[in-house]
């Protein structure tokens, strides 16, 4: 993987001032709600690009509502690979009302699978960690919202790509770190505040669109 070129190649393109900056005005209004999907969408975009080999992969802000509907399938279908988590804290919250009960055996059924269910609602997390981004690049590798619970070619992109993922989030936290550091002189750390969603949007993008090229290589390798 390119990681040193995911942190500089934004600087490349001669049109990335606006693109960073639509991308910067949108973050101050996320609030709101409506900007997430965009800029969810963006970084898709720019995924995608990276995975077509283009020569600037920034996408412009001109097709609004095809950034939108991006950035709302992926997140629709991320929000769905969450139930699970949030089905066992419910039932993790039943057995804890349990422990409190005045019986003996209730208490200690309470205990037992309020650990259990907490322990398996921790792993799970972790795996959606790794099922994140995969949606993201199965969405990107096959144009359809439809493969992104196609949940054996999603789990299988994790698995796959396991040190890639892990890199990935290395790199976004170091270039968060970076702007964070940067945010601490006057002046020029309040536009670099600004930027760091766009920016850090197109670090993960990047990576995330090569694991997305060699994933598609190894599927035409494998037909």
């Amino acid at each position: 993987m390119k990681v040193g070129k995911s942190f500089s190649y934004v600087f490349d393109d001669e049109q990335w001032i606006g693109k960073i900056g639509i991308g910067a005005v949108l973050s101050l209004f996320v609030m709101f709600l409506i900007p997430i999907p965009l800029l969810i969408g963006w970084a898709v975009g720019v995924t995608r690009n990276v995975m077509d080999d283009l020569e600037n992969p920034m996408p412009a802000w001109e097709d609004w509502g095809q950034l939108f509907s991006d950035g709302l399938k992926v997140l629709a279908a991320q929000l769905v690979y969450t139930v699970p988590f949030w089905i066992l804290l419910c039932i993790a919250g039943a057995f804890a009302a349990a422990a409190g009960a005045d019986s003996e055996g209730l208490q200690a059924l309470g205990f037992l699978g309020f650990g259990l269910l907490i322990s398996v609602a921790l792993l799970f997390s972790i795996a959606l960690f790794f099922l994140s981004p995969a949606i993201i690049i199965q969405y990107v590798r096959t144009a359809d919202f439809g493969a992104c619970f196609r949940f054996g070619e999603v789990f299988a992109i994790a698995r796959d790509n396991i040190v890639d993922i892990i890199i990935t989030f290395l790199a976004t936290w170091v270039a968060s770190l970076a702007i964070g550091l940067i945010s601490l002189v006057p002046c020029v750390g309040w536009i670099a505040g600004l930027a760091a969603l766009p920016y850090i949007s197109a670090v993960s993008g990047y990576l995330y669109g090569q694991i997305a090229a060699g994933d598609a290589g190894k599927k035409m390798e494998a037909a």
